[in-house]
């Protein structure tokens, strides 16, 4: 047994320890790699490689490990975040030729590594714990989740009236009435063409596009950045559905969800304001209104049912699937490939499934990057004419609502998105000249955001925003400090260091409580961010909240999917405060002002789902920090995550 930098390798597997030396293994790698080799009676050095590796890609976000790819993205993974050297060890490891490594894989023996042609139609779990496909190496599990997708993908997009699966039979006793369009009651048409036009301006209206393509479907793929109206066009179309359900007497049955409570609870709100628009309140039936005030969004996790027991199962599955007619999704972009496979298996397959979000923001903070490989996919069966299973189940929104043509913030958001580092800088350098609606942007170039002038600039900003939190939690005005402290958020890429969450927490306490700090952990105006669901509580990961004084006594209130709920601070174990957030966690949620911390140019976060992410968190006013040089790579490096769910949706037909 070899000791290197505290993991402690295993003599079957010492040819790991460069590795663990270089920081790219960890012990729960090399043990995965050994107890693999030793159970599958191997001693190829390749082979346990291998395993760690697809464990090290999982790890880190990655479906699966790119034999190819693994030296250049271990390197950026592992470069120093904090500017200085890179880690030379990681650059120096010795990599094995990709060729001579995947044919040991394929020559090894059965017990430890199954060769694959393609995707499983159904997953295959068995004792192997490595899949190969290609020059892809999967965790059996993952490879087993990635193809439960694709396949789940497959059934809902083939046509109503054909065989869904050469090995599903089940699927003849599917209705053609509860999945294609059909005939809407001429009372339901009507309000369709009320409320989503075919054409507006003279134009095609994609908002109407969206809605014919659920109509349409089982499986519906609705994309675009923020404030496109990809939630304005599922509010409406809901409202034609329910009025067509009123009227044959049979109402749908529809479930609303997003990853996390926050998200949830935009998605109520921004329902909520497109069904109080006076179009919509004189079309609209006050029936129809009641019902669909009744339709109440939660998180996935809390619509599949978790099990107290079991993390990774849910009370919702294949043979208890969801009872609802249609399931509708928004920010996808933070679903991750696990989650989605459970939610595909609890999904019954005369439903439809509508998914919302926007492929350009960061992937799940978990493992893959499904929306965007799935859109991926659906863009390329729209584009090239091909037979792929997605053809004409997408449509992408680019009408801007929250934002004016004009917008800073949207100019900024759009070059980044393009990749356009020369229009993004242009945007940031223009100054802080405000559009039409207000909106602005206002840009602090520097390398070091502890500097007088960055600490200040952001100051300027936040502190006006934490006094009156301040004033309304002390008064216990509940409503009110929730409504402050959602206002404005600093968002980071790191957690630590100068750049981080924690550095910035700290500051803005400062600003609130004074230099001294407060008395104790709890305080009057202290934002709270939920970390964990607790169903106990009502909680959801992603659920912010506030600490108010109620009489003697402080009381922290949330606002979530379920209202405004109350708590004593001694009930609550999860909770992070929340002046500084990452941007991964402020993804569902929106901002009238955002300061946006840039991460170094060293660091491997820097990337332009980050700073397209955090941009568009910002509704009125938008204050960017770091360097230049940082915001230029930012917009020319885009996020590479390795999976296989594109491939395999676009050769699955």
């Amino acid at each position: 047994m070899t000791e290197v930098a505290s993991v402690r390798v295993p003599d079957a597997v010492h040819s790991l320890a460069p590795y663990v030396d270089a920081g790219v293994l960890g012990a729960a790698e090399v043990h995965l790699a050994a107890w693999a080799v030793g159970a599958g009676g191997v001693s190829d050095d390749d082979i346990a490689l291998a395993i760690a590796m697809a464990a090290w890609a999982a790890r880190h976000g990655h479906a699966c490990a790119v034999l190819g790819e693994l030296p250049d993205v271990v390197a950026r993974q592992l470069a120093n975040p904090f500017g200085g050297a890179t880690n030379d060890d990681v650059v120096d490891i010795a990599w094995p030729d990709p060729t001579v490594w995947l044919d040991a894989l394929r020559s090894a023996p059965d017990t430890v590594v199954r060769v694959v042609d393609g995707p499983d139609l159904v997953p295959v779990l068995d004792d192997r714990p490595l899949v190969v496909w290609g020059d892809r190496v999967y965790l059996q599990r993952h490879w087993a989740d990635e193809c439960a997708v694709a396949a789940a993908v497959r059934e809902l997009s083939a046509p109503a009236h054909g065989n869904l699966s050469d090995n599903n039979d089940s699927n003849d006793n599917i209705s053609d009435d509860n999945i294609s369009e059909g005939s809407l009651s001429d009372d339901a048409a009507t309000l369709l063409d009320n409320l989503l036009p075919a054409e507006v301006d003279g134009e095609p209206n994609r908002q109407r596009q969206a809605a014919d393509t659920v109509l349409a479907n089982r499986l519906a793929l609705i994309a675009g950045g923020p404030g496109t109206g990809k939630t304005y066009s599922v509010a409406r179309l809901l409202a034609v559905l329910l009025e067509d359900g009123v009227a044959n007497g049979e109402p749908p049955r529809v479930a609303l969800a997003a990853p996390t409570g926050k998200a949830a609870a935009r998605m109520q709100e921004s329902i909520a304001a497109a069904l109080a628009e006076p179009d919509v309140l004189e079309h609209v039936s006050e029936p129809v209104r009641a019902a669909l005030a009744d339709v109440v969004p939660s998180t996935i996790h809390r619509l599949l049912g978790p099990l107290p027991t079991q993390r990774r199962r849910f009370r919702h599955d294949a043979s208890n699937p969801l009872q609802h007619d249609l399931v509708v999704i928004d920010e996808a972009s933070m679903v991750s490939l696990p989650l989605l496979a459970r939610l595909l298996e609890a999904v019954r397959p005369d439903s439809r499934l509508v998914l919302i979000g926007d492929p350009d923001q960061l992937e799940s903070v978990e493992l893959g990057a499904v929306l965007g490989d799935i859109v991926k996919a659906a863009s390329k069966a729209d584009s090239d004419g091909s037979a792929g299973p997605l053809a004409g189940h997408l449509v992408r929104l680019i009408r801007g609502h929250r934002f004016g043509g004009d917008s800073p913030i949207a100019l900024l958001a759009d070059a980044v998105r393009r990749g356009d580092a020369d229009a993004a800088i242009d945007q940031l350098m223009a100054g802080e000249a405000a559009d039409v609606d207000g909106s602005s942007v206002r840009f602090v170039p520097t390398a070091n955001p502890l500097d007088p002038v960055s600490i200040n600039a952001v100051q300027s900003v936040i502190a006006p925003v934490l006094a009156n939190v301040r004033e309304a939690a002390e008064a216990g005005r509940a409503e009110d400090a929730l409504r402050f402290v959602s206002a404005a958020r600093i968002l980071c890429a790191h957690r630590l260091g100068p750049f981080g969450v924690s550095t910035w927490n700290q500051l803005a306490e400062n600003w609130m409580c004074g230099e001294g700090g407060p008395d104790g952990i709890w305080y009057a105006g202290r934002p709270l961010l939920a970390t964990r669901n607790d169903q106990s509580l009502g909680l959801s990961n992603g659920d912010t909240g506030v600490v108010i004084r109620d009489g003697e006594h402080l009381v922290a209130v949330f606002d979530s999917a379920l209202g405004v709920l109350r708590f004593d601070p001694v009930q609550l174990v999860d909770i992070q405060t929340a002046y500084a957030m990452t941007v991964h966690k402020s993804q569902g949620s929106e901002y009238d002002t955002v300061v946006m911390i840039m991460p170094p140019i060293t660091s491997p976060l820097v990337g332009r789902e980050l700073v397209y992410t955090g941009v568009t968190r910002a509704k009125k006013h938008l204050l960017v920090v770091g360097s230049e040089a940082t915001v230029r790579l930012a917009a020319e490096t885009p996020a590479r995550r390795m999976t296989g769910l594109a491939e395999s949706l676009v050769g699955l037909s």
